[in-house]
């Protein structure tokens, strides 16, 4: 049988093939018994080798590793940020990506800022998607949500001026492609998550951004300010390691105040961890120093309230939808 074949007869490039035989892995049965990302990173391979071991180890799922590499990552509008994945263009699609960190270090943002990020156009190098923002929280904020819309719609102008009214990303229509659900309890938690598989079978460029949250491990840890993390290891995801293996990616965002955020990345199957700085502004997430021009208001919003339309155009899936 193929799988207890002897590792060596693969047909592997020289560098890849010698990193194998010296992993003491006998058989191709022993390699497959490992999780591809953890063979990866016991191998110390790159994202290239460990497309290569993929593709023989599992024959039958190359049309499918094929056809993930064509997917669009989706930019998370910051270049550092974006740079913490494999190949720096952003959040890879068909991947869980999971972000933690405490209250106010930039969760809600980011997941906002991808909602509107999923929907760039393929004629500028988008993924052309929609998205859906599940809340456990109640943090998700429409009126942020379209100031960031209402910026990246004059970014996408400026990226495209040929593009014709019709066909424009107005604010309106960068609202109509978030489809938004608040959940009140675990059971309707858990009835969304068993309704997401039909969701993204209809919607099949969805980025889905779960809410994480962070436990005190003592009662001694929960005096330290929120805006300090300066002693690591007090502050956990809550749901633990186990989630953690889950995960292709793991970022932790940091507020070190006065406006000074970061993101450290710990783990991934090829990027080395590393911790890089961004920046919240009024147009969304940023580089630090990005001196672009920012939208500081939006369509409808001339009174300081949101325009109803606006409002009005995320979807938004009810409770009684989901029991």
């Amino acid at each position: 049988m193929v799988a207890s074949r002897p590792s060596v007869t693969l047909r592997l490039s020289a560098g890849l093939r010698d990193k194998v035989i010296r992993s003491g892995y006998v058989t191709v049965a022993d390699l497959r018994a490992v999780p591809l990302e953890d063979l990866a990173s016991e191998l110390k391979i790159n994202e290239e080798q460990s497309r290569e071991l993929a593709h023989h180890l599992y024959p039958a799922s190359s049309q499918a590793l094929e056809q993930e590499e064509k997917w669009t990552p989706i930019t998370t509008s910051c270049v550092a940020l974006d740079r913490l994945f494999g190949g720096g263009q952003g959040i890879p699609p068909g991947k869980i990506t999971e972000v933690c960190g405490l209250p106010g270090s930039g969760k809600t943002q980011l997941g906002m800022q991808l909602c509107i990020n999923s929907q760039i156009p393929c004629t500028v190098g988008g993924a052309g998607g929609n998205s859906i923002f599940i809340d456990t929280e109640g943090s998700f904020v429409a009126k942020r949500a379209a100031q960031i819309a209402a910026a990246s719609s004059r970014n996408l102008d400026l990226l495209d001026k040929s593009t014709s009214p019709e066909n424009r990303m107005t604010t309106d229509k960068l609202m109509q492609g978030i489809q938004y659900c608040r959940v009140h309890s675990p059971m309707e938690l858990i009835a969304m998550v068993r309704m997401l598989d039909g969701i993204v079978q209809a919607h099949p460029k969805v980025v889905v951004m779960n809410q994480m949250s962070t436990k005190i491990e003592s009662h001694n840890d929960q005096r330290m300010q929120q805006g300090s993390e300066r002693a690591p290891g007090m502050v956990h995801p809550a749901l633990g390691e186990t989630w953690a293996s889950v995960c292709t990616h793991r970022i932790r965002l940091y507020n070190h105040g006065n406006g000074q955020r970061s993101a450290r990345l710990f783990k991934s199957p090829s990027i080395q961890e590393q911790c890089v700085k961004f920046q919240i502004v009024s147009g969304g997430i940023s580089d630090v120093g990005n001196t672009l021009p920012q939208v500081v208001s939006i369509p409808g919003d001339e009174d300081g309230e949101l325009g109803p339309d606006l409002e009005e155009n995320i979807f938004h899936w009810e409770p009684t939808d989901l029991l």
